[in-house]
């Protein structure tokens, strides 16, 4: 694979099972390309602004090296920075239009015409591939962690958009229930706020359950599928892993650290893969390191080349990896496991072993996970941010 290629083509050449998405609204992507572009020196922007016009195909979206997207309350909001010339009046017909709605409505219906504005951008893609590709993720309200019935409510409003949308449900007990629920109606799902094996192998289950029940009652599952996803930054980034490893006297450098979600990452595939599970593992939050021979490497992504994943990657990492592994050679990692050296120095820190044993967790502590009360709180708190914007418009 030639160089004229981006690092994502040629990523995605080392095999097709691996699949990048975009990690943000897809109504954001033509205002970030226009910005990222300024920070390319002049003599290769057309080199860059080719592999960004590949990236997303804006004319014809289901030739694009992207194959799905994921959205976030986060992203949600980004958006409105993004681009709130086309936002605010959304807002404003939508304030005018449900007059009386109280603020948390209408920041929900903000969300929802955010949402499925963006998705028509990949609906052709969807169309085109037989309904395989073009999956936009819309994530129910993250302040309703343990509350199912409404969870449920809220995700089949949510599917109710368009055909293409997959519904994102938290990795709680309860959320694992409504991820089985919501598949036995047929609905794509997206399990997010996961972060151990445990998580994982529990929705991969449920979601088998649920396929059997919809299948018993003659539910079409052929705009169906399902992904699980592993924040893989968020983990690795716990002031408690930090702590224990202090404590069992390990040092994370940025090799080990890095190593141990990748670990995690390597095993979920390898059980997913045995046991059948239909399943694809989604991996998101990568990160910068570790420095190899005084180049910074994005192990996260490149040590996950040519593995059956679902690769979700915001823009800020987009950016950093094209002018990274500009002619950085790409080269299979499918099956490579972690070395035993490190995992022996992993194992000694009870954190990680709960991330990485399958029955490292209960379903009933996986709300109570560091990663879990962090993340739902950064959630919830972005919820409010929208409110915010939504109040002042």
């Amino acid at each position: 694979m030639t160089m004229d290629k981006s690092p994502f083509e040629r990523l995605q050449a080392v095999s097709d099972d691996f699949e990048i998405w975009w990690d943000s609204s897809p109504l954001v992507y033509g205002a970030w390309r226009e910005k990222y572009l300024q920070t390319i020196p002049e003599e290769k922007r057309e080199k860059f602004a080719g592999w960004l016009d590949r990236l997303y195909n804006e004319k014809n979206p289901e030739k694009s090296v992207f194959r799905g997207v994921t959205t976030n309350p986060r992203l949600t909001r980004e958006t409105l920075d993004w681009i709130p010339e086309v936002c605010k009046p959304w807002i404003k017909e939508l304030k005018e239009k449900y007059q009386g709605s109280s603020l948390a409505e209408l920041a929900w219906m903000t969300y929802t015409k955010i949402t499925s504005e963006g998705v028509k951008k990949y609906l052709p893609m969807f169309e085109a591939s037989n309904y395989k590709y073009g999956h936009v993720s819309a994530q129910v309200d993250p302040r309703l962690i343990t509350d199912t019935p409404e969870m449920l409510r809220q995700g089949i409003g949510l599917k109710a958009l368009a055909p293409n949308i997959m519904v994102k449900s938290p990795a709680t007990k309860e959320g694992v229930y409504n991820i089985m629920l919501l598949t036995a109606l047929g609905i794509p799902t997206n399990a997010t706020v996961c972060f151990t094996l445990s998580q994982i192998l529990a929705v991969a289950e449920a979601v088998r359950q649920g396929k059997a029940i919809g299948e018993a009652n003659g539910v079409d599952y052929t705009k169906w599928r399902s992904v699980i996803t592993l924040m893989l930054g968020r983990f690795e980034g716990a002031k408690e892993f930090k702590e224990q490893a202090a404590a069992a006297g390990v040092e994370l450098t940025d090799e080990i650290l890095r190593w141990s979600g990748l670990a995690i990452a390597k095993k979920a595939v390898r059980i997913l893969a045995q046991k059948g599970y239909e399943s694809k593992l989604l991996l998101c939050s990568s990160r910068l390191g570790p420095v190899v021979d005084g180049k910074q490497m994005v192990w996260h992504i490149e040590k996950m080349a040519g593995e059956p994943v679902v690769y979700t990657i915001n823009p800020e990492m987009i950016g950093d990896f094209l002018k990274l592994y500009e002619d950085e050679p790409i080269t299979n990692h499918r099956g490579e496991d972690i070395p035993d050296d490190i995992l022996a120095q992993l194992i000694k820190i009870p954190y990680f072993r709960v991330g990485y044993e399958a029955n490292g967790m209960s379903a009933e502590e996986f709300v109570h996970h560091p990663c879990s009360v962090s993340t739902a709180k950064g959630f919830a708190g972005d919820m409010g941010l929208l409110e915010e914007f939504v109040a002042k418009v």
